[in-house]
């Protein structure tokens, strides 16, 4: 396959895993395979729990520009030369060579607003479907983000594709109002520093707003 075939195959498989994250973020198997629900503990009533103050908009890096998913309630920051669409419930953002797409969603269901970020994002990452041999890493807390975050990370090869892709997932938790998932992939087999780089800031800029 050449190397633009890659490409897009790579940023179909985005915008499908993206989709099915959103849809069954807090999901798994049990050992007969079967679905089960994650919950959270019931240590506090859903409608008491307050909601924690949205904070300053971050400053944009130079050259960037603020990307709304006025929907869902966010805003993040777009790097230069990059293009952003609205998929399946989840803002994309695509790099301008199509190596590296970055998938945006808000979850305010009660495992969003209530789970540790920690915890949530260790699920969610085990919870994307259509993979052949994924292998998720522990998932670790964050410093210096704007909300509670942390980030689990994978690999795999996307079934309908043949793709191996390297996959980071950011969880950011704005207590009592949403969990924020960035959800980014690039090839196994392009450099990762540079991609980690670009997701750290782009994580840096995201924002909580009003949903619409």
């Amino acid at each position: 396959m050449s190397r633009s075939g890659r490409r897009a195959v790579l940023l179909a498989g985005c915008a499908l895993s993206a989709g099915v994250l959103t849809a069954t973020v807090f999901s798994s198997r049990n050992e007969s395979g079967q679905a089960k629900t994650i919950t959270v503990p019931p240590t506090a009533s859903t409608a008491n729990v307050p909601v924690a103050p949205a904070g300053p908009q971050p400053e944009m890096p130079a050259g960037w520009r603020r990307v709304r998913d006025a929907k869902a309630g966010f805003s993040v920051g777009l790097p230069p030369g990059w293009s952003s669409r609205r998929s399946g419930g989840t803002l994309v953002l695509s790099s301008r060579d199509r190596t590296l797409a970055i998938a945006v969603g808000a979850d305010r269901s009660e495992p969003g607003r209530l789970a540790a970020p920690r915890r949530y994002a260790g699920e969610a990452i085990e919870s994307l479907r259509g993979y052949r041999g994924l292998r998720a890493t522990p998932a670790r807390t964050l410093e210096e983000t704007p909300y509670p975050a942390a980030q689990a990370t994978a690999t795999g090869t996307y079934a309908q594709t043949g793709v191996r892709q390297a996959i980071t997932l950011v969880a950011l938790q704005r207590r009592g109002d949403a969990t924020f998932t960035l959800l980014a992939f690039r090839s196994a087999h392009s450099p990762g520093r540079p991609a980690g780089r670009v997701v750290d800031r782009v994580v840096d800029t995201l924002h909580a707003e009003r949903p619409a």
